[in-house]
C-alpha cells in the first residue's frame, strides 16, 4: 500500500467483519488512522498556511476531496484483501480435492483438470503481480499453487490403485524434479560465487574503473553496464551475467533507487538478448544446440545483429528517459561525485576478482569439452574460490585476521563445547558471504518451474503449442513471434521443447530454429517474471512487477519487434 498517494482510511461503519478476523483488521485499522492523522494533519498546516495568506479559502473545504479519495483507497484496500482471501481459498480446495481424492469425476475429467490447473496458475500470477498490494510474498504464493496443482494432479494417477499410475507420476515427478534441481543447483553456487567476490571487496576494482570512466554521470552508467552485460552473458551465461551487473550496480549506483531499479530492467534486457545469439548464453538456446537444431557458427552468424538490435532499442529509449529524470543529480561537477564514490583497491581485491571471473568462465570451457552439465561447472567454480580464500596466505595479503581452528591442545575434557560454526569458521570467510544470500528468489523460481511442469504434464502446454500452429499455419515470424511473447508468461523451457517436437521434420539451422531461441531468448524480458534473468531482479534489488511493466515492458517489447523485423531483413538481404 506505499504505492497510494493518499492516507488510508477504512470507516468505522464498514467493519463488520467475520469473528475470525476482526482483531487483525481491528490492529490495521488503527495503524492506518494514526498513519492517516499525521499525514492530514501536516497537510492540513500547509492548506491553512497557505489559505490565510490569500483569505479566500473556507475552512473545511479541502478536507471533503480527501476524504472522498481515502474512501475510495479504503475500498480498493477491501478489494485487494478480497482477492487474496478468494485466491487462498481457491489454491486451499484444490489441494484438499487432491488430498482426499474425491470427487472422482472432477479428477479424471481432462477438461476439468486442463481449467482448474489454468485457473490456480492464473491467480497465483495476478497474485504475485499484487504482492505489493496484497501483502503475501510470492514465493509463498508459487510454492503454495504448485504444490497444490502437483496434489491435485497425483490424484489423477491414482498411485495407490494402480502400480501403472504410480510409476508414471513418479516419472513425471522426476522429469519435473530434474528441471527445477538442476537450475537450483546453478542458480545457488551462483549466487555464492558472486557474493563472495563482494565479500572480499573484487567488485571494487571494476567499481573504480566505472566510476573514473563514467566521472559520476549516471546517464553512462546504463550504456556501460548494458553492453557490458549483453557481452558477458553470451560467453557465460544470462543469469550469472545478470547477478553479476547486478552487484555492480548497486556499488556504483548506491544512493538512487530509482536508477538502480531502471538500470536494473535495461540489465535483464541486455542479458536476455546476449544470451540469445551464444549456445551456452540461455537455456533454450543450449536445449536446441544439444538437439542439434542450431550450429554454433550459423548461430552467431545469423542471432548477433538481431540479438544487438533487441538490446539497444530498449537501451536507447530507457537512456533518455533516465537522463530525463536524473538531470538534477548530474548537474554536480564529476570530479566531486567521483571522488565521494571511488573505492580503495588493493591487491587481495584484485586477486580474487581475477579467480572468481576465471572459475565463473571456467563454466562454460567445462560443457564444450567435457560435456559436463553447467551446475557441476559452477559447484566447482564455488569450491575453487571458497579453497583460495581460505588459505593462510590470502589472509596475510587481505590483512585480515587469520587462526587455525584445530588446536587439540586447547581442548580439555570437561570442557563445554563449542558449536561447528563458531568453532571452524574463520574470519573473513565464505560462509559469511553465504550468510547475507537472498534465498526468496530461488525459492520462488522453484515455485515456478514446478508449476509450469504441472502445467505441462497435464498436457496444457502441447495444446497451447497446438493452438499455435493452427492460428499461425506455416509462418515461422508468426508462431515464434507468440511463442517469444508467451514466454513472458510462461517458462520458455516447455514452450521450446513443444517447439521441438512440432517441428523435429526441419533440418539444422533453420530459420524457425533461429527464430525460435532469438523469440524465446528475448520475449522474456517482456515481464519480470518471464525470465530467470527478470526474477534476480525481483529478488535482488526488491523490483515490484507493476513498476517493471510500467517503466520497462513497453522498451522490451520493442526491443523483442526490433529483433524480429532484423532477423527477417537478413533473410531478405543475405539468405
Amino acid at each position: 500500500l506505499s504505492t497510494c498517494s493518499c492516507p488510508l482510511i477504512f470507516p468505522r461503519r464498514h467493519r463488520v467483519l467475520s469473528v475470525v478476523g476482526a482483531m487483525t483488521v481491528a490492529r490495521e485499522v488503527q495503524a492506518e488512522e494514526r498513519m492517516t492523522e499525521v499525514v492530514a494533519s501536516s497537510s492540513d498546516s500547509g492548506d491553512d498556511s497557505a489559505n490565510s495568506s490569500d483569505g479566500s479559502a473556507e475552512p473545511g473545504k479541502d478536507r471533503e476531496p480527501s476524504r472522498g479519495r481515502c474512501c475510495g483507497v479504503g475500498v480498493g484496500f477491501a478489494a485487494r484483501r478480497a482477492f487474496k482471501v478468494v485466491g487462498i481459498i481457491v489454491v486451499a480446495i484444490t489441494f484438499a480435492v487432491g488430498l482426499i481424492g474425491w470427487p472422482l469425476v472432477a479428477i479424471d475429467s481432462q477438461i476439468f483438470k486442463e481449467n482448474l490447473l489454468s485457473v490456480l496458475f492464473v491467480i497465483a500470477l495476478l497474485l504475485v503481480i499484487l504482492e505489493d498490494h496484497v501483502g503475501v510474498n510470492k514465493a509463498a504464493v508459487m510454492l503454495m499453487a504448485s504444490a497444490a496443482m502437483w496434489t491435485f494432479l497425483a490424484a489423477g494417477f491414482h498411485p495407490h490403485d494402480s502400480e501403472q499410475g504410480n510409476e508414471e507420476m513418479q516419472a513425471e515427478m522426476d522429469k519435473s524434479l530434474e528441471e527445477v534441481g538442476r537450475l537450483i543447483l546453478f542458480l545457488l553456487p551462483a549466487m555464492a560465487v558472486v557474493e563472495s567476490i563482494d565479500h572480499f571487496g573484487g567488485f571494487s576494482v571494476v567499481t573504480r574503473f566505472i566510476m573514473t570512466s563514467t566521472g559520476g554521470r549516471q546517464e553512462l552508467l546504463m550504456p556501460m553496464l548494458s553492453l557490458f552485460c549483453f557481452f558477458l552473458s553470451a560467453v557465460i551465461d544470462n543469469l550469472t551475467a545478470t547477478i553479476v551487473v547486478l552487484k555492480l550496480l548497486r556499488h556504483t549506483a548506491a544512493n538512487d533507487r530509482h536508477v538502480r531499479h531502471t538500470i536494473g530492467g535495461m540489465v535483464v534486457i541486455a542479458a536476455n538478448a546476449g544470451g540469445a545469439w551464444s549456445p551456452v548464453g540461455d537455456v533454450t538456446t543450449t536445449m536446441l544446440w544439444l538437439a542439434g537444431n542450431i550450429s554454433v557458427g550459423a548461430t552467431i552468424k545469423w542471432l548477433f545483429f538481431p540479438s544487438f538490435a533487441a538490446c539497444v532499442v530498449p537501451l536507447f529509449g530507457l537512456w533518455l528517459q533516465l537522463r530525463t529524470c536524473s538531470i538534477p543529480s548530474t548537474e554536480r561537477p564529476s570530479e566531486e561525485v567521483a571522488e565521494q564514490h571511488i573505492p580503495e583497491v588493493r591487491k587481495a581485491n584484485v586477486l580474487v576478482l581475477v579467480v572468481g571471473i576465471s572459475c565463473i568462465l571456467m563454466v562454460p570451457v567445462l560443457k564444450m569439452i567435457t560435456g559436463l552439465p553447467p551446475y557441476m561447472g559452477m559447484l566447482l567454480a564455488l569450491g575453487v574460490l571458497w579453497f583460495v580464500t581460505d588459505t593462510s596466505s590470502f589472509h596475510k595479503l587481505a590483512q585480515m585476521p587469520y587462526e587455525h581452528q584445530y588446536h587439540d591442545e586447547e581442548i580439555h575434557i570437561g570442557t563445554r563445547p563449542r558449536t561447528p560454526a563458531a568453532f571452524t569458521q574463520a574470519p573473513g570467510s565464505v560462509v559469511e558471504a553465504l550468510h547475507s544470500m537472498d534465498l526468496t528468489g530461488l525459492l520462488f523460481f522453484a515455485g515456478v518451474l514446478l508449476a509450469v511442469g504441472a502445467l505441462d504434464t497435464s498436457g496444457i502446454l502441447d495444446d497451447y503449442a497446438e493452438l499455435l500452429r493452427r492460428l499461425c499455419g506455416n509462418s515461422p515470424v508468426a508462431i515464434c513471434s507468440l511463442l517469444g511473447i508467451s514466454s513472458a508468461v510462461v517458462d520458455n523451457v516447455p514452450l521450446v521443447q513443444a517447439a521441438i517436437d512440432m517441428f523435429e521434420e526441419k533440418p539444422t539451422d533453420d530459420p524457425i530454429w533461429q527464430l525460435t531461441a532469438l523469440a524465446a531468448g528475448t520475449g522474456g524480458s517482456i515481464l519480470s517474471v518471464g525470465s530467470i534473468a527478470g526474477v534476480t531482479l525481483m529478488s535482488m534489488e526488491g523490483v515490484g512487477y507493476i513498476w517493471y511493466v510500467k517503466n520497462i515492458s513497453i522498451w522490451a517489447f520493442l526491443g523483442f519487434a526490433a529483433g524480429i523485423g532484423t532477423y527477417q531483413l537478413e533473410l531478405v538481404t543475405f539468405a
